[in-house]
């Protein structure tokens, strides 16, 4: 019985160091475009009644943040550090290790406090992003204030 419990535990621990190893092979910088991006925002005019908004299509660039990969504490719940940049805005993102569907190997990642979350698929590195308070967090000017929440896929690739 003290036998099939230490299996049991392997076999959780086994497939996260899996996605670490597959971590290795991640490139150090991915330039990731979108292909489909909508979502809601509430303007000015009309705050609190979100409206239907389709946002341009945009790229972001990931690159894995080596300082804070370097210096992870072993007891940390993070595995990854990657920071996205998009339109000169810089996002610092943790990311755990996670098996998707056919037990694909990916990342998902947030910021703190947690308005961005982006899952990114390294196998095939697709991607799915989310954010809440786009327009409002980078720095809007007055006229286009107000909440946004919009939810995008895209494919990522290493040029």
């Amino acid at each position: 019985m003290r036998h099939a419990g230490w299996m049991w535990l392997w076999s959780l621990v086994l497939p996260v160091q899996g996605v670490l190893a597959a971590m290795d092979g991640l490139p150090n910088r991915l330039q990731c475009t979108a292909k489909q991006t909508a979502g809601f925002h509430d303007y000015p005019h009309n705050e609190e009644a979100y409206e239907s908004v389709v946002f341009f299509e945009s790229a972001f660039v990931l690159t894995r943040n080596e300082v804070l990969m370097k210096h992870l504490a072993a007891q940390s719940p993070y595995d990854a550090f990657l920071t996205l940049e998009h339109e000169q805005q810089l996002v610092e993102l943790q990311c755990r290790a996670i098996r998707g569907a056919r037990s694909q190997r990916g990342l998902s990642c947030s910021n703190v406090p947690p308005s961005e979350l982006l899952l990114l698929n390294l196998e095939n590195l697709r991607f799915t992003r989310t954010s809440i308070g786009g327009w409002t967090f980078t720095g809007a000017d007055e006229s286009t204030a107000g909440e946004s929440i919009y939810v995008e896929y895209g494919q990522c690739d290493s040029r």
